[in-house]
């Protein structure tokens, strides 16, 4: 009985493997200045934000303004560059939502969904904090 299931179940751990290797960070931008505020504005789809890949200043609080286009709720979790969560925000569907945070030391601010699965099919990115 278990040669039965034996194979489809590498069949779906291949195809998550494959689905997570193919979810790489896009070309990266760079948080700007809007008014005096430093903003960034990014889509949440089925399994991605867009932009993944930005870069800020250390210290700057920034506005993140996400638009969920996708028929499902989803959610912003940010850590910190030691891996602490120090955000993490519901984004129902067709919503807008901002969210404010101030980036206070340099290094790798991870983002992800955290909803069952989206991460590992590719919600998720990063935040480069460099020096001013």
């Amino acid at each position: 009985m278990q040669n039965k299931f034996k194979h489809p179940l590498i069949t779906c751990l291949s195809l998550l493997f494959i689905l997570s290797a193919c979810a790489s960070l896009q070309q990266q931008v760079t948080v700007s200045s809007v008014q005096g505020m430093n903003m960034i504005t990014m889509e949440a789809d089925s399994f991605k934000f867009t932009p993944n890949n930005i870069k800020a200043h250390q210290g700057d609080e920034i506005v993140i303004k996400i638009v969920n286009i996708a028929d499902a709720g989803h959610d912003f979790t940010i850590k910190d560059p030691q891996g602490r969560i120090i955000k993490s925000v519901d984004l129902p569907s067709k919503q807008t939502t901002e969210i404010r945070i101030t980036l206070s030391e340099a290094g790798e601010y991870n983002f992800y969904c955290d909803k069952p699965f989206h991460s590992s099919f590719g919600m998720k990115g990063q935040i480069e904090v460099v020096h001013k």
